[in-house]
């Protein structure tokens, strides 16, 4: 709470307890439930909107990345504004966006227009989602930080098995449209708590803070590497592909110039002077590009391959979920004696293992070889989830921990959105421009076969066990943080 940043605090002294912590964790956790959930909601009915619409993966892929690549380039500034405007009025006005195109995205007429409105909605999302950790940092001393970071990673888990269990029931039920109704009624739930729990601070006098070409010069750094994911999916490596891939490269050297010649840049850089805050961050990214390999795939396979039901697609992913839930809950106690470091890097490898289980499965897999290896993703999240999110802001001092919490957002939803780019272009790919339009569009329970099932298993394969090797990237990353430093207040 802004309140909490303005007492004044001794080095070393530990934030006094805040009240209102366990509303205020509340307030903010809906507005977290739902833009993951806003996430994940949408995979299930890729078909539905394949049958409606009349395109392919390579079109409706955009569904899904254009909200998640949204929500990532909104986060840096929207940090930055919670710094000058405070987090109340951020995540308020995010809110308020999530349940305005929660209407707008049921009534899309078209494909374009729907893609559009998706884009709107994660202007919303990234508003919410880049003060959720700052405010837990912000409200909760150090000894209680891990059990609420245990229920922040929980929540994620919660919006997954909520996205795909009602999700299926809705899709099967009411259409794909009503999906957009329950993001509308979570948003305006957290839309509610967050007007009555969260406090406001005084506006800062500084108008000029925001640093709105660094703010450019970060949209157009990340969203190269979606450009170049696109180019290549589409025509290999070519000029366009390397042009593009340079130019994201320079807008990223620009931006870098620029922030260290500003007073009030979007980004401190001098956060990355700490190994803990560097290295967390970047493990988280590279653990959502391997995890979200699963959540984008698995509800595709069960349905097209295994001919389910968009509702026992959703139910097959349970089991991750709930695995999550249950490790996340335990592991915080204990962090004080393994340590994230450790912790971390096991939840990664566990991660790794689970995707090289799911690229074994074939036409006719058996609800127990899939269960194993989402049982292993979920101890994997649990693992690495919390004690990653804790050590990786700890060091941070409070006057930065919105800009710190932008970036670290940013690091997560930017893997999240790589990942599910990689896995849509490289199954796109595998079946070619026919079989991923015709691939889709199926009546429900129809099941591929022929040269399209053979196409699909394979690069569903090969994108599997990409996601894998990234995920022994992550944990690599993870090994290098050091040891965890006590917290800043």
């Amino acid at each position: 709470m802004d309140q909490v940043n303005a007492a004044v605090q001794h080095p070393g002294e530990a934030p006094p307890a805040n009240p209102d912590r366990w509303w205020t964790l509340a307030a903010v956790e809906c507005g977290n439930f739902v833009v993951y959930m806003d996430g994940f909601i949408v995979t299930l009915a890729l078909p539905a909107m394949a049958r409606q619409f009349g395109v392919g993966l390579p079109v409706l892929k955009w569904v899904i990345v254009a909200y998640l690549l949204t929500v990532t380039v909104t986060l840096l500034p929207a940090g930055r504004l919670a710094d000058i405007w405070g987090r109340r009025r951020i995540v308020v006005l995010g809110m308020g966006v999530l349940v305005v195109t929660s209407v707008l995205c049921a009534l899309a007429p078209t494909v374009e227009i729907l893609i559009g409105f998706r884009v709107l909605q994660g202007v919303g999302g990234g508003l919410v989602l880049a003060n959720v950790m700052a405010e837990i940092n912000a409200v909760f001393p150090k000894q209680e930080r891990r059990t609420a970071m245990a229920v922040n990673a929980s929540i994620l888990a919660l919006a997954q098995v909520t996205g795909l269990v009602l999700g299926g029931l809705l899709i099967g039920q009411f259409g794909w449209r009503s999906l957009f109704l329950v993001i509308l009624a979570v948003s305006l739930a957290g839309l509610i708590l967050s007007l009555r729990i969260l406090k406001a601070r005084p506006r800062s006098q500084d108008r000029s803070a925001m640093d709105w070409t660094g703010a450019v010069l970060a949209v157009v750094a990340t969203s190269a590497p979606f450009l170049v994911i696109e180019q290549l999916s589409q025509q290999g490596l070519n000029g366009a592909s390397l042009a593009l891939l340079l130019g994201g490269a320079a807008a990223l050297a620009l931006f870098v110039a620029v922030e260290q010649r500003l007073a009030k840049p979007l980004l401190t850089l001098s956060l990355f002077r700490s190994r803990a805050f560097t290295f967390g961050s970047v493990a988280a990214a590279f653990y959502f590009v391997a995890a979200v390999a699963c959540y984008f795939l698995l509800p595709l396979y069960a349905q097209l391959v295994l001919g389910r039901t968009p509702v026992m697609a959703g139910l097959l992913i349970v089991p991750l979920s709930l695995v999550l839930t249950a490790t996340s809950l335990t592991v915080s106690s204990l962090g004080d004696r393994a340590g994230a470091r450790t912790l971390s890097t096991a939840g990664m490898l566990c991660v790794s293992a689970g995707l090289v289980g799911l690229s074994w499965l074939g036409p006719d897999a058996a609800d127990a070889s899939i269960i194993g290896p989402l049982v292993l993703l979920g101890m994997g999240g649990g693992l690495f989830h919390p004690p990653n999110n804790s050590a990786t802001l700890n060091t941070v001092p409070p006057q930065h921990l919105s800009v710190a919490n932008g970036f670290l957002s940013t690091a997560r939803n930017f893997g999240q959105a790589i990942g599910t780019a990689l896995a849509a272009s490289l199954l796109a790919h595998g079946l070619g421009a026919a079989g991923a339009d015709a691939a889709l569009a199926g009546e429900v329970g129809a099941r591929l076969g022929g040269s399209k099932l053979e196409a699909f298993l394979g690069a569903q394969q090969f994108a599997f066990r990409l996601a894998a090797a990234l995920g022994l990237v992550g944990a690599l990353i993870s090994v290098f943080r050091g040891a965890e430093a006590p917290a800043v207040h």
